[in-house]
């Protein structure tokens, strides 16, 4: 039992160490080590030793990302490859490259589509709690989506 000259806790007396670490781990939000990747699987290092002129490397992929100039050359690519086929019977390329990587753009355009919908249907979730929790910003958000919708 605890007297007005002892602690409040009576085995904090005889361990002020365990004391320490009783609170330390109650008082544990987090892992004492936390890593977690912004872009899991990717990595960018511009530096000297892989860019003649890094810092230009990184004005440039900060106005037009690797995957905007890969789109875009993809897009020219199947562009070009089209125009060579377009006299032939079922204007499929004959060459089994052309067709991979006719198949690999698919894939890639079909891949973005599905998270363009994707985010439709979050916008629609989203636009179903505003409506409840606050009709105002609905109202306008809704409107907003509507003039954009006109374009």
């Amino acid at each position: 039992m605890a007297t007005p000259d002892s602690p409040f806790w009576p085995w904090a007396a005889s361990d002020p160490a365990g004391w320490v670490r009783t609170w330390q781990a109650a008082f544990r939000a987090a892992p004492d080590n936390l890593v977690q990747p912004i872009l899991p699987g990717w990595t960018f290092n511009i530096n000297s030793t892989n860019s003649s002129a890094p810092q230009t490397e990184s004005d440039i992929v900060a106005k037009h990302s690797y995957g905007r100039q890969l789109g875009r050359i993809s897009d020219a690519l199947a562009a070009l490859i089209a125009e060579r086929d377009a006299g032939t019977p079922s204007d499929k390329p004959t060459d089994k490259r052309y067709a991979e990587f006719l198949t690999m753009k698919a894939e890639i355009d079909a891949t973005k589509r599905e998270a363009a919908q994707s985010r439709v249907e979050q916008i629609k979730s989203d636009l179903t709690v505003l409506k409840s929790t606050n009709p105002t910003e609905y109202r306008r958000m809704k409107e907003a989506l509507r003039k954009a919708l006109d374009l």
